[in-house]
């Protein structure tokens, strides 16, 4: 198959499943809340071109990254997993288990079948952290909620031990600039309650693009991911 067919395949494909990932977010959030009125996200024919012509781009971006491979196939649907849940958190402040889930399976399948057995506790390694860290402020209330764990618990799974405290690092700085910016607006503060899912998201695909960078370029070492 020549570039052009790759190119308008990944690209038709990925814009169908972004128009399915808008209306995904739509079922999910209306099965947590009762809302008369469409999503923040949703509800309009613009709305829906722009999940379709986001979710292309960003797959073909990984495919001109990494070419058809395995581990394209299962970073594009992280990605697509990641800004399904970041709709969903944003506009009701809730993750659902679905998608956790779905993170898990996801990643666990290619753990499974692209490293060798002996690594996977780095990976088993790096869910335990990740719950710690976000169980701690979820006992006390502070900040996080127990979506926010289970998602934590997912990612960590996914990028093992190292992976998880980047992925972690690249979240709190993102969080600092949102924070810092509801500051200057003048519409929040410190104290200003956000839904984590989409930093912690932003985080993940940070170190799933950082990873697939260093891995064909050979950039820099930044986390482990299998």
């Amino acid at each position: 198959m020549n570039q052009f067919a790759i190119t308008v395949l990944v690209l038709l494909t990925g814009a169908v499943v972004g128009a399915l990932m808008e209306k995904s977010s739509v079922y999910l959030i209306k099965q947590r809340v009762n809302i008369l009125k469409h999503p923040q996200f949703s509800g309009s024919v613009s709305k829906t071109i722009f999940w379709a012509i986001m979710n292309a781009f960003v797959w073909l971006v990984f495919v001109k990254l990494n070419g058809l491979e395995a581990k394209t196939l299962e970073y594009v649907m992280l990605f697509s997993i990641c800004i399904i849940l970041s709709a969903v958190d944003i506009s009701i402040k809730k993750i659902p288990n679905e998608l956790v889930l779905m993170t898990i399976f996801v990643g666990g399948a290619f753990v499974i079948t692209g490293q060798p057995i002996t690594s996977i506790g780095m990976n088993i390694f790096g869910l335990v952290i990740g719950f710690i860290i976000f169980f701690l402020p979820a006992m006390i209330g502070k900040g996080a909620g127990w979506g926010d764990v289970k998602y934590a618990a997912a990612v960590g799974f996914c990028l093992g031990v190292y992976g998880i405290i980047s992925a972690i690092m690249i979240m709190t700085f993102f969080l600092m600039i949102y924070t810092i910016y509801l500051i200057i607006r003048r519409k929040g503060n410190l104290k200003s309650k956000v839904a984590l899912g989409p930093f912690m998201a932003s985080g993940f695909v940070s170190v799933l693009v950082i990873n697939l960078l260093n891995a064909n370029d050979h950039l820099f070492e930044f986390g482990m991911l299998f």
